[in-house]
């Protein structure tokens, strides 16, 4: 899985595929990253913020591998100016240079077009054109609100479902409601 938690003495450790957002947020909770034990370390009195925002960035709390099988289909260009192109937390599609191309990442399939690089020398893009299908594998049940939000079409086209799939579904449930209950309080 892409995303995985442990807790050893007074420490959490969080191994992640790389995000931008991830590092960011990371860092303002108090995180360290590791790099003998290439994972990232928290202290353990603040798993609560953890957790939240490994929900926020790849929608799973680390402990949930609940993962489905996607196929989106884009609506609009996306083109992102000199870095890869992240979806529900993972990442879709890299290009390095205007003439590069774009690489497709780890467990992403384009069924229809595909990823391309543009733009200029010094700000050159990575590219998913209009109209193209592509199928992120194991994706985190949580990570499908992250679709939605963004106003993908997407169809769910396998579920990859462990025992406790019901109960990962009432944990996510419990921790929208929470958020929205935050909200409302606020």
């Amino acid at each position: 899985m892409f995303v995985s938690i442990k807790t050893i003495n007074n420490t959490i450790q969080v191994k992640t595929q790389y995000n931008p957002s991830f590092k960011a947020q990371a860092k303002l909770i108090g995180g360290r990253f590791n790099s003998d034990e290439k994972c990232w370390e928290f202290d353990v009195r603040n798993e609560d913020l953890v957790k939240e925002m490994l929900l926020s960035i790849f929608g799973t709390d680390g402990y949930d591998q609940s993962v489905v099988d996607v196929e989106i289909t884009v609506k609009d260009e996306i083109r992102v100016i000199c870095s890869p192109i992240y979806i529900a937390g993972r990442k879709i599609a890299e290009a390095t240079g205007r003439d590069s191309g774009a690489k497709v990442c780890d467990k992403i399939v384009f069924v229809d077009y595909y990823p391309i690089s543009g733009g200029s020398r010094g700000n050159w893009a990575t590219i998913i054109p209009e109209d193209s299908v592509f199928r992120i594998l194991d994706l985190y049940v949580g990570a499908l609100e992250k679709l939605d939000r963004r106003g993908f079409e997407y169809k769910i086209i396998s579920k990859n479902s462990s025992k406790d799939e019901e109960l990962a579904k009432l944990r996510n449930e419990l921790v929208r409601i929470k958020a929205r209950i935050a909200e409302l309080e606020a």
